[in-house]
């Protein structure tokens, strides 16, 4: 009698990490949606995962990801760390599938008490095999303006500028020095009781090119980000459906991706409480 061993762990585990890396590997970073409620004091979360699966490889995934936010009168402090390696092994060669991680601190002061105005300051670093990114540091800062505020609507509206330094591991080995504007603005919506519409949608063109490059164009360089939410409360406290599209569009990526700059996800969710 012969025994078949089933690659269906191995199998489900990779599927469900690339989905997952595609759909979460823009260039650019949501920060927006890890803001917390503005009270006092210290909240968040920090998730350690690991998993292993042996057959005819041997595949590991280590994950962390961590969303802490420190609030004393008009000072916030966000701090972000997400961390995601799957790797193989087996005896022909060892590789990871995936490899990124990505760092965030963000400063606030809330100019007024009003909260009309807010100086930010942010920190970040990152790097993304999948996409090429060997190293990408920002440094930026501006100010965030909030345009609309009631019981119905938020919106927000920040024009920042910042420092990228970035090296890429693609085919040319090219890096860069940018001064780029962050733009972004975001805002929810409460449609009514049961439905609700959250958006955000991020801007990053290239402004000035400290590496001299002739092959700079004002305002040709950029990132495009954008994320919207429908949420819909079909059962009060026990049924919840949600609507998702992301997309990611780089004018310039690197060559291997040149085929590829724009990136889009659209996912629903139905969610069952009890």
């Amino acid at each position: 009698m012969t025994t078949k061993t089933s690659n269906l762990p191995e199998f489900l585990l990779i599927l469900s990490f690339l989905l997952v890396s595609f759909v979460a590997n823009g260039q650019l970073v949501n920060v927006e949606k890890q803001r917390k409620a503005a009270k006092p004091g210290w909240q968040g979360s920090i998730e350690f995962g690991f998993n292993m699966v042996k057959n005819t490889r041997n595949i590991s995934q280590f994950s962390n990801d961590v969303s802490i936010q420190y609030m004393h009168k008009r000072h916030i402090i966000l701090i972000l760390n997400d961390i995601t390696l799957l790797r193989i092994k087996s005896t022909e060669k060892n590789y990871d599938l995936i490899n990124k991680n990505f760092q965030h601190i963000r400063y606030n002061y809330r100019l007024s008490d009003s909260g009309i105005a807010t100086y930010e300051l942010f920190v970040q670093n990152q790097q993304n095999k999948i996409r090429y990114i060997r190293e990408r540091f920002l440094i930026g800062s501006g100010l965030r303006f909030r345009v609309l505020n009631s019981k119905k609507i938020n919106f927000y509206i920040a024009p920042l500028i910042m420092y990228e330094y970035e090296q890429l591991s693609d085919s040319l080995k090219s890096y860069s020095r940018m001064i780029k504007g962050d733009f972004y603005m975001s805002g929810n919506l409460k449609i009514n009781d049961r439905v609700s519409l959250t958006h955000v949608t991020y801007y990053q063109p290239a402004l000035y090119d400290l590496g001299s490059s002739v092959k700079f164009e004002l305002f040709k360089d950029f990132r495009l980000y954008s994320e919207t939410n429908l949420n819909f409360n079909i059962i009060k406290k026990h049924l919840d459906y949600s609507l998702n599209f992301e997309l990611s569009y780089d004018s310039r990526p690197p060559e291997e991706l040149r085929n590829y700059p724009l990136f889009y996800n659209f996912a629903n969710k139905l969610t069952i409480k009890f």
